[in-house]
């Protein structure tokens, strides 16, 4: 009997599953991979929700709406366990949103300045917002779109590959680009990674992120005055009023922005000069110093009050360290808060915004033939009372 790919994929996947069961990959009777439905969308479209669940009790969840991550569940140092990601209730909140929230974020994360951009002396371009920029590639950007999933466990990690097809012309953007995101969360250790891999069929331009907002200490349990934030970064983009590079990559050194040692933000959010006013804040773009391609460590976050740790690894060259300063309490979680100003962060791995205006930035061309490739990790521990989580 022939049977088609599909069938094999579903039952190898299966005997992982079974497998996973047999050795321990799993709690009692349940899966590792457990999909549920999410909901139904305006256009009649059903959604699905997928929740991983690895040896030691963490769980990371997303659905195929944006491939939105809606929760990582890490333990405290005194074992209890707590959604770190900031999410909303139900798919109607999140289709509705402007947030983003931990949604895969392209044609290109940031902005563009003036909406356009040429390579080989071919000018693009693109849709501008009221501002004349163009931000996260514009208007019905990927975090909108229904993503195809496919599920997956292996020896030492279970997950999901997304993918999708962006067509030429999409968001005026030239090219045929398929996509595959990849989230694997490892079966032995509370980490889990985001994998992405795209190819065109025309030279193009492409930025992908993770718009994901933390809080260490649980989503909805307040602001970020327990956090203690290092930063691997001796350089920072220097923008305008509206966030638009200058093309100056900048020493952090003796800046608000200097992040090289665990610090209190709190006190730069309360009073902030400088670099961070406006907008009374971090949204700002750090940039690396590993060769291109390396997984490095480029941040540790603490929370002193409940012991969590994260550390975050990436191969990008810089990521936009952002402190929730949009938020206004219109928007509730999970939990049943409301989301204030300063109440979550992201640290968005990324290429720099407006690279392809800026020459002296990594180049974010991509070329037939060619295949980006990107990971960023999180990983998650605990911390003794004290200990200082260094990054550099």
């Amino acid at each position: 009997m022939i049977r088609s790919s599909t069938t094999m994929a579903a039952l190898a996947l299966a005997l992982v599953l079974a497998g996973a069961a047999a050795d321990g990959g799993c709690t009692g009777t349940h899966s590792p991979i457990l999909v549920r439905p999410f909901g139904v969308l305006k256009t009649g479209q059903p959604i699905e929700h997928v929740t991983l669940t690895n040896d030691r009790g963490m769980t990371l969840s997303y659905i195929d709406y944006g491939a939105t991550i809606t929760g990582a569940t890490v333990a405290d140092r005194a074992g209890k366990r707590a959604n770190v990601i900031l999410d909303l209730p139900d798919l109607a909140t999140y289709e509705s949103s402007t947030s983003k929230h931990a949604a895969i974020i392209g044609r290109f994360a940031g902005r563009i300045a003036n909406a356009r951009y040429t390579l080989d002396g071919k000018t693009v371009e693109l849709i501008p917002n009221a501002r004349g920029m163009t931000i996260h590639g514009g208007p019905d950007g990927y975090e909108k779109r229904v993503w195809k999933r496919r599920d997956f466990a292996d020896k030492g990690s279970i997950g999901s590959v997304y993918t999708l097809v962006s067509p030429d012309g999409d968001q005026r953007f030239p090219g045929t680009l398929t996509i595959d995101v990849t989230y694997r969360l490892q079966r032995a250790s509370d980490e889990f990674s985001i994998e992405y891999a795209a190819r065109t069929d025309k030279p193009t331009v492409l930025n992908l992120t993770n718009h994901g907002y933390f809080n260490l200490a649980g989503a909805g349990s307040g602001g970020l005055q327990t956090h203690r934030f290092c930063i691997a970064a001796e350089r920072y983009a220097v923008t305008d009023d509206q966030r638009l590079p200058s093309g100056e990559l900048a020493p952090v050194a003796g800046t608000p922005l200097d992040l090289r040692r665990p610090t209190d933000i709190t006190p730069l959010l309360a009073q902030p000069t400088g670099t961070l006013a406006p907008p009374r804040g971090f949204d700002h773009s750090y940039v690396f110093g590993q060769p291109p391609g390396t997984l490095a460590r480029v941040a540790v976050i603490d929370d002193t009050a409940s012991g969590r740790r994260l550390e975050i690894l990436t191969t990008e060259p810089s990521a936009q360290f952002y402190t929730g300063n949009g938020f206004n309490g219109k928007e509730r979680g999970s939990s049943g808060k409301h989301y204030e100003k300063h109440d979550g962060f992201a640290f968005e791995t990324q290429h720099l915004p407006d690279s392809p205006n800026q020459p002296s930035f990594p180049s974010t061309a991509l070329y037939p033939g060619q295949e980006f490739k990107s990971v960023t990790t999180f990983r998650f521990s605990t911390a003794k009372p004290g200990s200082s989580g260094a990054c550099m």
